[in-house]
């Protein structure tokens, strides 16, 4: 079995070369809009993508036509928050996007996207090695879905007791 460390670098090696990221990630939330889960959803957690991930501008867009709330994660003591957006977005402690908007109850959220450097097809994800999403999603009752594009899934990932498997993954 791969090694984590190993495979993030390789992984984030290849997410660079993807050249056409903003039409594939325009087709990766057109597929998340046909799931029924999402037609069921009111309440919907993204995440604002880093450069090496899909750009979510487009997704947030749709929640917003679709008559959604969107809801984010916010960093704080080393835990996810989610959070609505409020008047604008800060820079958190990596520097990705945060919402400034008040904090909601995990209850609330019906669908979770949610990122990785990689994905199995059967849900197993590789985060960027903090464990945030792995500590988060056990206390939420969500669906949760995998969101990437087509070369970040694998075969198989090393897997440890306290990894969450998500729902569904979604590639472009």
């Amino acid at each position: 079995m791969i090694d984590k460390a190993v495979l993030r670098t390789r992984m984030r090696q290849v997410c660079e070369l993807i050249d056409d990221r903003t039409l594939r990630s325009v087709q990766l939330w057109a597929q998340l809009a046909e799931l029924p889960e999402y037609e069921g959803a009111d309440v919907v957690m993204a995440f604002a993508g880093m450069p090496s991930e899909p750009d979510t501008d487009g997704l947030f867009a749709r929640l917003e036509r679709d008559g959604k709330t969107l809801v984010l994660p916010r960093l704080e003591h080393a835990a996810i928050v989610p959070a609505l957006v409020g008047e604008r977005f800060r820079r958190g402690q990596w520097g990705i996007r945060e919402p400034d908007g008040p904090a909601v109850e995990c209850d609330i959220i019906d669908l979770i996207v949610v990122p990785g450097v990689a994905f199995t097809m059967v849900g197993d994800r590789l985060g960027h090695g903090k464990a945030y999403y792995d500590r988060f999603l056990p206390g939420c009752r969500a669906i949760t879905v995998g969101a990437c594009f087509t070369e970040q899934i694998v075969d198989e990932l090393p897997v440890e007791p306290h990894d969450v498997r998500l729902h569904l993954v979604l590639h472009a």
